[in-house]
C-alpha cells in the first residue's frame, strides 16, 4: 500500500508575478515576460493568455495584438527572478522538513510524516507566500509525484479550488484524468503525446490503463514509472540531495551582429567568467573547456558558420584567469573572417568538487589565485555581479543584449529599493 503523499507547489506565470509585486498597476492587465534578447514570449498572464498569446511565440509575431491590446512587455530580470524564487522556496523549506526544489519555480514536498490536514496546510502556505513575497502559487497533492503534477495543473485551471486540489483519496480520480490531456503528463513531451495521440491515446486515463508492455517499447523505462505513478504507485522518490552537476554552459544571442574578433573575445570573457564564478559558487572545479560560435542560421542571405573547440586542462581549476587565457585561445581558433556572427558560448564539463584535486609533481600551485578570486567574489557579491572585470571585457560591449523593457533589481541593490 502507498503511504506516501507529496505536494507540488508552483508559482503562477512566475516572471510576469515578480513584475507586479512592485508594479500593482499590472493586476488584471495582459502581461509577458521576454527571453534573451527581446525574442520569445516565456511567461504570460491570464489575460495575455486569453488574448491567444502562446508560449514561445516571437514577439514580433504578436505585435499587432501586442499593440492593440495595450500589453505589458518586459525584458527577462533573471536578477529579480532568482532573488525572489529564493524567497519563495525557503518559506516552503520551512513548511516541511522534506523538500526538492524542481526549478526556480516549481518545489515539490512529501508529507507522509506530519500529522495534518492536507489541504489546510496547503491554503495556509499558498496564504502565508502570497503575505511574505506577493507571489500567487497553485498546489497540487497527492499520493505520487506525478499525480501531484496533475492535481496541480487542475488548481491552475479550475478557480472555484482557490489555488488548491487533493487528489488523496480523490473519489473521482479517474474523472481528473480523463480531463488532462495526455502532453500535460510530467515526462511526457511534444515528440512523445504527438506519438501517443497517433495511437488514440490523448488523455491520462488512457495512458494509465495501457499495459506494461507497450509502454515499455513506445516510452522506454522512465515511461513505465509515470504509468506506474499515474496509477497511485509512488516510485519516483524526494531528491533532497542535487546532485553534482556535470557541465556548466554560458551562452547568448548577441544583441547585434559581431564581425570582430575582439568584439566576440569580449562576449567570450564575460560568458567564460561567469560560468567560472557559478562553479565556484558550487565548490567546483573544471577539467576540460569548449567554446563555440555560430552566425545566424535563419539569415538565409548570408553564408552560415558554426565551430566549436575544446581544451582538457592538465589539472581541474576554477580559476577564473586560467580558464578565461584557455577559452579566448580556443576563440582565436575557431573566428573566421567575413562572417557575421549571432552567437557564442563556453561550456565547463568534467565537474569535480574542489577537495578532490590532486596536486601532481609538477602542478603543485593549481590553486595560486585562490585568494584574489575569492576577493573578486566578495566584491561583486556586494556591490554588483560586473562590478570587477577581466581586461579583456568591458561593460558597454557591443554584444549586449537587448534588454529594452528591463526592470529595476528591486531586491538586491540598495539603490534600487521602492521608496514609499
Amino acid at each position: 500500500m502507498n503511504n506516501k503523499v507529496f505536494a507540488l507547489i508552483d508559482c503562477n506565470a512566475f516572471y510576469v508575478s515578480c513584475e507586479r509585486v512592485f508594479n500593482p498597476k499590472l493586476n488584471n492587465r495582459p502581461v509577458v515576460a521576454l527571453s534573451n534578447n527581446d525574442g520569445c514570449i516565456i511567461s504570460r498572464s491570464k489575460e495575455a493568455k486569453a488574448l491567444g498569446i502562446k508560449m514561445g511565440v516571437p514577439l514580433f509575431k504578436v505585435k499587432d495584438i501586442v499593440e492593440k491590446e495595450n500589453v505589458f512587455v518586459f525584458s527577462s530580470n533573471y536578477t529579480l527572478y532568482a532573488d525572489m524564487s529564493r524567497r519563495v522556496m525557503n518559506i516552503i523549506s520551512h513548511s516541511s522538513p522534506y523538500t526538492e526544489i524542481y526549478s526556480i519555480d516549481e518545489a515539490f514536498v512529501e508529507l507522509s510524516s506530519l500529522s495534518i490536514d492536507y489541504e489546510e496546510y496547503a491554503h495556509q502556505l499558498r496564504k502565508t507566500i502570497l503575505q511574505h513575497t506577493g507571489i500567487p502559487v497553485s498546489i497540487g497533492i497527492a499520493s505520487t509525484k506525478t499525480l501531484s503534477k496533475v492535481a496541480n495543473h487542475k488548481a491552475k485551471k479550475d478557480e472555484s479550488l482557490n489555488g488548491v486540489c487533493s487528489l488523496v483519496d480523490h473519489e473521482n480520480i479517474d474523472q481528473v484524468l480523463e480531463s488532462t490531456e495526455v502532453g500535460d503528463i510530467w515526462g511526457v513531451g511534444r515528440r512523445l503525446s504527438k506519438k501517443l495521440i497517433n495511437h488514440g491515446i490523448y488523455n491520462a486515463k488512457l495512458l494509465k490503463n495501457c499495459s506494461d508492455s507497450w509502454i515499455r517499447k513506445a516510452m522506454n523505462v522512465n515511461g513505465l514509472k509515470t504509468i506506474t505513478e499515474l496509477r497511485g504507485i509512488s516510485c519516483m522518490p524526494l531528491e533532497e540531495n542535487s546532485m553534482t552537476r556535470k557541465s556548466c554552459c554560458t551562452t547568448r544571442s548577441f544583441g547585434k551582429l559581431l564581425t570582430n574578433l575582439e568584439d566576440v573575445e569580449q562576449a567570450v570573457t564575460t560568458f567564460a567568467r561567469r560560468a567560472t564564478e557559478r562553479i565556484r559558487s558550487e565548490s567546483l572545479a573544471a577539467s576540460c573547456i569548449s567554446v563555440f560560435l555560430r552566425t545566424n542560421p535563419f539569415d538565409k542571405k548570408s553564408p552560415y558558420y558554426s565551430n566549436g573547440a575544446s581544451r582538457t586542462l592538465p589539472y581541474p581549476t576554477h580559476d577564473s584567469i586560467t580558464i578565461i587565457e584557455t577559452a579566448l585561445t580556443l576563440t582565436k581558433r575557431i573566428f573566421k573572417n567575413k562572417y557575421q556572427y549571432k552567437k557564442a558560448g563556453v561550456l565547463l564539463s568534467g565537474l569535480c568538487d574542489e577537495s578532490e584535486i590532486q596536486e601532481t609533481l609538477f602542478e603543485k600551485n593549481y590553486n595560486q589565485n585562490s585568494n584574489l578570486m575569492s576577493a573578486i567574489d566578495s566584491i561583486n557579491y556586494r556591490y554588483g555581479r560586473d562590478t570587477i572585470q577581466m581586461a579583456s571585457e568591458c561593460k558597454l560591449g557591443s554584444w549586449k543584449q537587448k534588454r529594452k523593457n528591463c526592470t529595476q533589481n528591486y531586491t538586491t541593490q540598495i539603490d534600487r529599493l521602492l521608496l514609499v
